[in-house]
């Protein structure tokens, strides 16, 4: 990947030549996961944010259509075991 400079003064250039590794040629790609984040070429975390929202959507409907039928302190409880671990965030739930 081919980061961008933040100041488009300094930009070398637009188009770059292929990499080879070995027999393989490397392709340029705009994002990519490296240990579980999504990197972009502009280097902000917006599609790694997005990607979280989705997955605490994805289990919070799943938390919903499973435990439908107990308390809401019950749910309140695997709600923060089960759907808060998006960059360490505390919620207080009362």
């Amino acid at each position: 990947m081919v980061f961008k400079p933040k100041q488009r003064a300094k930009v070398v250039a637009d188009v770059f030549p292929q990499f080879k590794l070995g027999s393989n040629t490397l392709q340029y790609v705009k994002e990519f996961k490296y240990l579980g984040d999504i990197i972009t070429e502009d280097l902000t975390d917006v599609a790694d944010i997005q990607r979280e929202i989705r997955n605490v959507f994805a289990r919070t409907n799943i938390l919903l259509r499973r435990f439908r039928r107990c308390s809401v302190a019950v749910k309140c409880t695997l709600f923060r075991a089960y759907c808060i671990c998006l960059y360490d965030a505390v919620v207080v739930v009362e």
